[in-house]
């Protein structure tokens, strides 16, 4: 590769990161394919933030919540106040019953596009291109360290390197990671 490596992606298998910008497209050529996942990222509004999470939700077989005023007014507070790829201020909404940090990037990735869905798969594979990624859904640093190392693999990915199939490049990177072995 010729351009430098983000500091996000310090020790990363060069070798094994160029193999995987490669095959990428490959990797998630069906993807276009997913019409529940299209069909409930495209019914996102912007200013919807509890029916966004309901649509992701939906999507993700979770229990659907009517949330008490005051826990709602709260994660859209906190959900208008997250600024990519910050994501300590989401961490006090782990505190509510059945929310973890997979389920808050859910509902954070279909409503900005850009936040990664927290994957075990795309952790593992990280961790076993050379950065340690652990996959803890309790613990918010475990994603921020997560939606880091997705972002500087955006950053450092080839011209060529992120297939256009109409998907958002975090939902490409996750289901790639998910998939390359």
């Amino acid at each position: 590769m010729s351009q430098m490596i983000p500091v996000s992606l310090y020790g990363i298998d060069t070798p094994m990161c160029e193999r995987f910008y490669v095959e990428l497209a490959q990797l998630v050529s069906e993807s276009v394919d997913d019409s529940k996942y299209s069909n409930a990222l495209f019914s996102i509004e912007e200013d919807s933030i509890l029916q966004n999470i309901e649509i992701a939700d939906k999507w993700s077989n979770c229990e659907i919540i009517e949330w008490p005023e005051e826990i709602a007014n709260e994660i859209e507070m906190c959900i208008r106040a997250v600024n990519y790829p910050e994501v300590s201020i989401l961490e006090h909404l782990q505190t509510i019953e059945g929310v973890n940090a997979v389920r808050i990037s859910q509902w954070m990735h279909f409503h900005s596009r850009i936040f990664p869905i927290y994957s075990e798969g795309a952790c593992h594979t990280l961790t076993k291109m050379g950065l340690n990624t652990p996959f803890e859904p309790t613990d918010m640093a475990s994603y921020g360290l997560y939606v880091t190392r997705l972002e500087g693999l955006k950053i450092h990915s080839p011209y060529w390197g992120l297939p256009e199939i109409g998907l958002p490049r975090s939902r490409l990177l996750q289901l790639g990671l998910e998939r390359f072995s």
